[in-house]
């Protein structure tokens, strides 16, 4: 340890108190949860040493303790049977007159990847990695040594495992974090379940459903968006609910959700994200349950529902993310979202008109010192709406661009690295040739997040967008017998009738066929070409040679 390192000195108290210099202040909160018969969360408080002016850096933990070194497995077993709170055993123990040798060690993991985004961005990456290695923080030290016997000992606790490891965000981090330790800019977005296995199982079809899902953000054509279509009926938006519910871990008896290519087969899932319309949303995926669901789970309505309009929702929700201090790798969640929606968008010509009067373009909504800017955004009214601005004037965006901007706030507000968003049906407000547009968009925030996606839909204009490895086309037969397979055309730039044809294949165009052939089944091609072939496809017209050419052999 250099002298910086060893500068820092870990305080545990009973309540909050101010640390002096290069102090650190541990302590136990009325609310800290208890985990499995542990409390972990405690906060800690740090003297800011990077800018030596007074100020404190804050944050939440989670704290455990090892049993002594030479404890035999029964002494082990009693320690931590014993355990009910962490705070008078430690602080006795760190009060005493003891060696740090003598003393019980210690681990700790902050809670989420955001935890040391916030502390490197307070204290710079030395400090930072000063005060982690200080607090005994597992992720810094198994970055520097995960052989280490105290590390394995600290993961084989039922504390780390139970406790520390219930929650999705806590154990993306601790897999994750280590990167951040190099700088925000250094951020991996490569550490979410790039390969999962989906079964579930459905009243009224004798097989089980099985979707084998693949990701690869690095190829040279980006897998970072997975399709399910089929016809109605066949499970499709059923699968979306079955994803929900298996990533929240529901005691679902035929439902599983599993990373073939891990030890241990838990998806590597920061956080889940829902969005839908109103009506689908509600119907396709489960509400929430934010005191006791162990995944960061959102389920967010993409439209317009019967208690407020849409352009209200847009208001407060740019106020909400142009406040956010948040940073996801080297962007802001404010300027992640004025990226994306350049993608589909004039961003210079976007502005919003405020409640005193006159127009401002989003880009300048965070313009100004502190003052000016909290000025600024309290002129914001909340039911505020995005509008075009051109040579002074202002027009109003379409139905399909709000949908974008809305889209955008919402995912910006609540991704996180390592997110899977989930879409049934996206494209009941768009129009197909916007659905370019929006895939793109999408396809922006995942890369800059590390993120996924799973969309449940009936357009081949979603799947034409996308490698026909990522594509799932639901089909039975007349026994009851789900499929779920691959198309066989390669349908990236695909043309959209050939799409349609495969996914479709015995439905619209067949039954239309069907009954043009039972009013010429009676006449020789050549007439039925001369009459229909102007009205007519080319695939209908060849089915109907071919029922003629079948009909004659046989008579």
């Amino acid at each position: 340890m250099d002298d910086l390192e060893e500068g820092y000195r870990v305080n545990f108290c009973h309540e909050r108190e101010t640390p002096i210099y290069e102090d650190i202040v541990v302590y136990q909160t009325e609310q800290s949860w208890n985990d499995f018969k542990y409390k972990t969360k405690c906060v800690y408080l740090v003297n800011n040493l990077n800018l030596n002016d007074g100020s404190l850096i804050e944050g939440e933990i989670l704290l455990g303790v090892l049993a002594p070194h030479d404890s035999t497995k029964e002494e082990k077993r009693n320690f931590y049977e014993e355990i009910t709170g962490l705070n008078k055993l430690l602080i006795s123990e760190y009060q005493e007159d003891k060696s740090e040798g003598e003393k019980i060690k210690c681990f700790t993991l902050l809670p989420s990847l955001q935890s040391y985004r916030n502390l490197v961005k307070k204290a710079g990456i030395k400090h930072a990695k000063a005060i982690l290695i200080a607090l005994n923080d597992l992720v810094i030290h198994k970055e520097k040594s995960e052989s280490s016997e105290w590390i394995q000992n600290a993961e084989a606790t039922e504390c780390f495992r139970l406790a520390f490891m219930r929650n999705s965000e806590p154990f993306f981090a601790y897999h994750n974090a280590s990167s951040i330790l190099d700088g925000l800019d250094e951020e991996s977005f490569r550490g979410i379940s790039n390969s999962l296995s989906l079964n579930y199982k459905l009243d009224g079809f004798d097989t089980d459903h099985r979707i084998n899902l693949k990701y690869c953000s690095d190829s040279i054509i980006p897998k970072r968006i997975n399709i399910l279509i089929g016809k109605n009926g066949l499970g499709k938006s059923q699968a979306l609910t079955n994803f929900c519910r298996a990533a929240l871990r529901y005691k679902d008896k035929h439902n599983s959700l599993t990373d073939p290519e891990r030890d241990h087969g838990r998806p590597m899932i920061n956080r889940l994200i829902a969005i839908g319309t109103p009506g689908e949303t509600s119907n396709t995926f489960p509400p929430e349950r934010l005191k006791t669901q162990k995944l960061f789970y959102r389920r967010l309505n993409l439209t317009r529902n019967s208690r407020s309009t849409s352009s209200r929702q847009i208001g407060e929700l740019l106020v909400q993310l142009v406040r956010s201090e948040e940073d996801i790798g080297k962007y802001s969640r404010w300027k992640l979202f004025l990226n994306a929606i350049s993608k589909v968008l004039p961003k210079k010509e976007i502005g919003i008109i405020l409640k005193g009067g006159g127009t401002l373009l989003l880009s300048e909504l965070r313009s100004g010192g502190e003052q000016a800017k909290l000025e600024l955004w309290a002129d914001l009214s909340p039911n505020a709406e995005p509008k075009r601005l051109i040579n002074g004037e202002s027009y109003p965006l379409s139905s399909g661009q709000l949908t974008f901007v809305k889209f955008a706030l919402l995912t910006c507000l609540f991704i996180e690295n390592g997110s899977f968003v989930l879409m049934d049906e996206p494209e009941t407000h768009l129009h197909p040739n916007m659905i370019a547009n929006f895939v793109g968009l999408l396809d922006y925030i995942l890369e800059h997040t590390g993120s996924q996606a799973l969309i449940a839909t009936h357009s081949a204009y979603f799947v034409r967008e996308v490698s026909r490895d990522q594509v799932h086309v639901f089909k039975s037969d007349s026994e009851n017998q789900i499929s779920i397979v691959p198309p066989r055309l390669k349908t990236f730039g695909s043309d959209v009738d050939s799409i349609s044809q495969f996914v479709f294949e015995e439905d619209v165009e067949s039954r239309l066929t069907d009954k043009i052939f039972e009013k010429v089944k009676n006449l020789p091609f050549e007439e039925v070409d001369r009459e229909l072939s102007r009205e007519l496809s080319l695939t209908a017209l060849m089915d109907i040679k071919r029922r003629l050419e079948g009909q004659n052999e046989e008579a």
